[in-house]
């Protein structure tokens, strides 16, 4: 079934980039310039998929649109395009959330189609997904089932020093593996660990396969640390220290070869208990990373308060940074407040020996991308990790 996308934007070349960036995109792509367009097209007996909002319409402002979407089309997906400050943005996505709305996401203006596609390509293969090759979408018992059988296990993508080529640690990324073979998409099954009360058990299941494979490879490899990501669902779970101890001590891993990278599922909440876990975790000596930085929930006033050891930029600017001035001096400011603050400074998405140069340039200190390797499972990851000490060795 192909999905669609409406755009309601009263800026002519605006409306044009985004319904070509949605055609892109796989969807059927529908352009208006006013809310009285939008209701005509309902009126017509229309819905959407998604819709791209400006938040600044003429004499009108986007956030009128929202009770008639609320009304017409609870189900689709809103993005909004705007130039505003970002509490206007943080107000608008409440306001939408609270009519039961689901936002996918801030579109800034002038609105790049790389980033429109960027948000609307993974939402779109979830949903077009034939049922024969995605075997439908996975259902709760199917995901209590997969993760007591160990069938979700974590993938390793490796970190390089942008200083020394060198292999210095990895990203741990949980792959639902089906007996056929298939693998289960992430964005499938992680939200619906989030919603299903699975949080914790798919978080400790990565914990303790991912803290095995370190000890293993620490024996050779003693410098080499890894991250595994943790929702900030877990943030205000009261066992989460005394669990991560448990996992550490049972794989005899220090805590200096861990590092916890804080998703962006949700905000992270800015309450004193959060705090505390957070600030005991880096007194054990748990790195911790902010995740996606300068997209989504991250924001300046968690980096700040927050006892962060990594700052992750996103992967969006580092793609662009080449080829789009704006995105370029985002990753440069990034890593300049990143050094600023002390934290190590990790970019990911680098595909390319340019834009390593580019970030390095920057002031990066890690690279994580597809131009050193994708995510693979362990055995192959500890053989990326022996054939890269015998080139460093003979460099």
């Amino acid at each position: 079934m192909i999905q669609t996308l409406l755009v309601l934007d009263d800026q002519r070349l605006d409306r044009v980039i985004a319904t070509h960036a949605g055609s892109q995109a796989g969807l059927q792509a529908t352009g208006v310039a006013t809310i009285e367009e939008a209701r005509a097209r309902y009126e017509d007996g229309a819905q959407f998929d998604f819709v791209v909002l400006d938040l600044s319409l003429g004499e009108q402002d986007g956030l009128e649109a929202l009770p008639l979407i609320a009304a017409r089309n609870r189900d689709a997906v809103i993005i909004f395009a705007s130039g505003f400050d970002i509490r206007v943005l943080a107000a608008s996505q409440r306001l939408a959330s609270s009519l039961g709305l689901q936002v996918g996401g801030v579109l800034r203006k002038p609105i790049i189609p790389a980033r429109l596609m960027d948000m609307l390509r993974p939402r779109v293969t979830l949903l077009q997904a034939p049922p024969d090759a995605g075997q439908g979408l996975p259902q709760p018992n199917q995901l209590r089932a997969a993760l007591d059988a160990g069938a979700i296990r974590p993938w390793f993508q490796p970190k390089m020093s942008l200083h020394s080529g060198a292999v210095v640690g990895t990203e741990a990324l949980a792959r639902w593996l089906r007996p056929d073979g298939s693998l289960v998409p992430p964005e499938q099954f992680i939200p619906l660990a989030e919603t299903g009360g699975m949080a914790l058990d798919l978080a400790l299941a990565m914990l303790h396969q991912s803290l095995a494979a370190c000890a293993q490879w620490r024996l050779s490899r003693p410098e080499c640390w890894v991250a595994v990501n943790l929702s900030p669902t877990l943030l205000t779970e009261p066992t989460m220290i005394e669990r991560i101890d448990e996992c550490l001590k049972a794989h005899g891993v220090p805590p200096s070869a861990l590092v916890l990278e804080i998703t962006e599922s949700a905000a992270i909440p800015d309450t004193p208990r959060v705090m505390e876990l957070l600030t005991r975790l880096r007194i054990r000596g748990v790195g911790l990373s902010i995740d996606d930085f300068g997209t989504g929930h991250s924001s300046l006033l968690s980096l700040v308060r927050m006892p962060f050891s990594e700052m992750k930029i996103d992967q969006r600017f580092v793609r662009e940074a080449l080829s789009d001035r704006d995105s370029r001096k985002a990753v440069r400011a990034s890593a300049s407040l990143g050094r600023e603050l002390g934290l190590n400074v990790v970019a990911e998405g680098v595909e390319t020996a340019q834009q390593a140069e580019l970030v390095q340039d920057a002031g990066c200190d890690v690279g994580q991308g597809w131009l050193w390797g994708k995510a693979m499972p362990l055995r192959a990851f500890e053989r990326f990790l022996g054939e890269s000490a015998t080139e460093t060795s003979a460099a």
